[in-house]
């Protein structure tokens, strides 16, 4: 009798355990479907490996991608043999941001596939669709573009390598997005060989907006006022006298041109882009103080959204870094390096009183009903720059435009705020690449920021600023 009892104590105490180890199993089933719902289930939708593509391209053709104003960017019709093809009208315009379907799938094309290959046109329809054997109608994304000023954006680039990229200050809005060189989706399977031979060394698929790196040039003079304003409790109070050029230990930093500033105050060097008081400026600053300052401006971070930047802008100093190269730094060259789109962040953030918008792209979903099926709302990152030194960088900001290095540029009735920048990019100090970041706003208070850098041109306010001002003119005529 003791014995079968102790024979059923064990067998109740198996049943316990496989029980138990069932239960554990369970709950880490649940809590992983849960995390993967909440994190990883988006991205394992929109894979373009996922095999249920193939099967929803079988009874929903793609939906159409637009501007904001309507003008179709891609779209899906039928070839002679009548065989779905997707067509993009405006070949390269969009290229980057768009994307392609063809050998894989990138850009929004790729982000958006499944939602361009769902239909949510009412169910009466999709059942005569599918019992009559026609394919539903997918729904349609419109994007956040203005179609002139990408327009005039990609024309102002002209056959200079670089970017722009403009936002919307207070939505985060992009506006405008181009990179060069580029590609024409339309044939880019035809092409896809010579795009990816290595011996080319063809670029075209990166988009230098979002993932290019560049010295910042004299534009990375904004992120220096903070940090000396900041080190300073905001008291703008500075003096030097520029003589054209300054030693730093064994380095000489020259002024453009040499050209000799004389007595210079804060607003004066800035509106100036005196580089020999910036490297002065530079290498006074307390560098913990100046790389707190840098990395509250995201430098050596992910920048906040969801476009496809995978390139971290880097601020490269500490305790051991040399005078000189803090320096060269501290003027935009030295240990530093941005990308356009981290550029027009930060002065969407003055634009903004200071709070920097996530930048998006994609707007909304519609279907072919004319219904929204879902919508993207402005998400606030947060506070990067207080209203006090918003007001300091914006008086500036329009020195730099009203008698500084940008006093030539016609920016016609528009109130500009904006910084050039003249970057070198190699060991002869004439290959510079040309940089304008700002913003501008007309009299319904209406703002639009913008960065621009066009590849090995020269001086900022000689190629950069004039493109940004023709964008500027575009968005603001509509």
């Amino acid at each position: 009798m003791t014995r079968n009892n102790s024979h059923k104590n064990s067998i109740r105490k198996e049943i316990y355990v496989i029980a138990g180890i069932f239960a554990i199993v369970f709950l880490g089933m649940i809590f992983y479907l849960i995390s993967f719902l909440k994190n990883d289930s988006k991205e394992f939708i929109y894979n373009s490996y996922n095999a249920r593509f193939s099967v929803f391209a079988d009874d929903v053709t793609r939906g159409n991608i637009y501007t904001e104003d309507g003008h179709v960017m891609a779209k899906t019709t039928k070839d002679d043999e009548g065989k779905e093809v997707r067509v993009y009208p405006d070949e390269r315009l969009f290229c980057h941001s768009v994307g392609y379907v063809g050998k894989g799938m990138a850009g929004l094309e790729a982000r958006y596939s499944f939602d361009l290959l769902k239909s949510h046109i009412t169910l009466k329809d999709q059942i005569n669709n599918s019992l009559t054997g026609v394919k539903s109608q997918g729904d349609s994304l419109y994007t956040t573009f203005d179609y002139d000023t990408q327009k005039a954006a990609f024309e102002g680039l002209g056959l200079f390598d670089g970017a722009v990229i403009a936002i919307e200050p207070d939505t985060g809005k992009i506006i405008s997005m181009v990179s060069k060189p580029d590609y024409n989706p339309n044939t880019i399977a035809e092409y896809w060989d010579d795009i990816n031979d290595e011996e080319n060394n063809s670029s075209v698929l990166l988009n230098r907006a979002t993932n290019g790196s560049y010295p910042p040039g004299s534009t990375f003079k904004i992120i220096t006022t903070l940090a000396y304003l900041r080190e300073h409790s905001g008291d703008p109070s500075f003096s030097f006298d520029c003589k054209g050029s300054i030693d730093v230990s064994d380095y000489t930093i020259h002024c453009s041109s040499n050209k000799k500033h004389g007595s210079e105050d804060l607003l004066k060097a800035f509106s100036n882009s005196c580089n020999s008081a910036y490297a002065y400026m530079g290498i006074n600053l307390d560098r913990d103080k100046f790389i707190k300052t840098a990395e509250d401006l995201l430098f050596n971070k992910e920048l906040p959204t969801l476009l496809d930047s995978t390139k971290k802008s880097a601020f490269k100093i500490d305790g051991d870094t040399k005078e000189s190269i803090v320096a060269q730094t501290a003027i935009g060259q030295g240990a530093t390096s941005v990308s356009p789109l981290h550029m027009a962040m930060i002065v969407s953030a003055i634009a903004n009183d200071g709070i920097i918008m996530e930048p998006y792209i994609a707007d909304k979903i519609i279907s072919e009903d004319g219904e929204i099926v879902s919508q993207t709302e402005p998400v606030s990152f947060g506070r990067l720059i207080s209203q006090s030194e918003v007001d300091l960088l914006n008086d500036y900001m329009e020195a730099v435009v009203m008698d500084g290095t940008a006093d030539s540029v016609d920016f016609g009735d528009l109130k500009v705020y904006g910084k050039t920048g003249t970057a070198e990019y190699s060991n002869n100090k004439k290959l510079t690449h040309s940089w304008f970041v700002g913003y501008a706003t007309d009299n319904n208070g209406k703002k639009l920021a913008i960065a621009v850098i066009m590849e090995g041109a020269g001086y900022g306010s000689k190629y950069a600023a004039p493109l940004a001002a023709k964008v500027f003119n575009a968005y603001f005529e509509k």
